[in-house]
């Protein structure tokens, strides 16, 4: 069972997947989950690709979080609260809907929350108090998006970028965020019976990749300036969306 079951996934395709997220995920911060799972899901339902992205997104993310500098930023600690919240009541929701919509979501959610930024939208100059109140509700938002669909980050992504994040402030917020986030997710996906433990097993072998292309990722993040730092982050978030999208039509 456990060679037949391993035998009728292409890991071909998923160690590249998983490889080539790392080291999008090194070079951005992000990508593990945007980049891998849409890919993933050409050849595997989307909450089987969900599934085996598991330890990849929690080991790397823990790495980028470099821990040993101490916590990277209690200013967004409210969304990250709302965010775990929002997930937990997005996890309920995910039986009732079929995989296409939830694909259509995530396609939908990206493309929107990146032409917005594209456009301009720059919350560098907000108030404290009302940066305080616009993240708990995006926390909130994103934590339901992503108990359907595992793809919370969009909208946070946005809202950060467009608050002018240096860029390894926002690499250690985004890897906390993905961190934090993971727990219930995860244990949401288990618990209502959308992963198993060969996803586990499969999931635990192929963070090697996923650390590879993080290593090599790092190398090249090293080297990009915080301006193309950030539009790279967009043209990413606005391919995936437009791929996602149109695969689902």
């Amino acid at each position: 069972m456990y060679i037949e079951y391993f035998e009728t996934i292409s890991l071909a395709v998923i160690l590249c997947s998983v490889f080539f997220g790392g080291i999008v995920k090194g070079s951005v911060g992000i990508g593990m989950s945007m980049f891998s799972v849409p890919l993933i899901a050409f050849i595997l339902p989307p909450t089987k690709a969900m599934m085996l992205l598991c330890f990849p997104v929690i080991v790397t993310n823990f790495i980028q979080m470099d821990i040993k500098r101490g916590i990277s930023n209690y200013r967004f600690f409210p969304m990250f609260i709302t965010l775990f919240i929002g997930i937990l009541i997005g996890g309920k929701l995910i039986l009732s809907l079929d995989l296409k919509t939830i694909s259509i979501i995530i396609a939908l959610t990206i493309i929107i929350f990146t032409l917005i930024n594209f456009l301009g939208l720059n919350l560098a100059n907000l108030k404290p108090i009302y940066e305080k109140k616009l993240s708990i509700i995006i926390g909130f938002f994103s934590g339901v998006l992503g108990g359907i669909s595992t793809f919370y980050a969009p909208p946070i992504i946005t809202f950060l970028v467009s608050l002018n994040l240096e860029k390894e402030n926002f690499i250690r917020t985004t890897a906390t965020m993905y961190f934090l986030a993971s727990i219930p997710l995860y244990s949401s996906l288990i618990y209502h019976g959308l992963g198993n433990f060969y996803d586990l097993l499969l999931s635990f072998v192929i963070t090697a990749p996923a650390l590879l292309g993080q290593y090599f990722g790092t190398k090249i993040r090293k080297r990009l300036s915080n301006t193309i730092f950030r539009k790279t982050i967009l043209l990413i978030l606005i391919i995936i969306g437009f791929s996602l999208l149109i695969k689902n039509l």
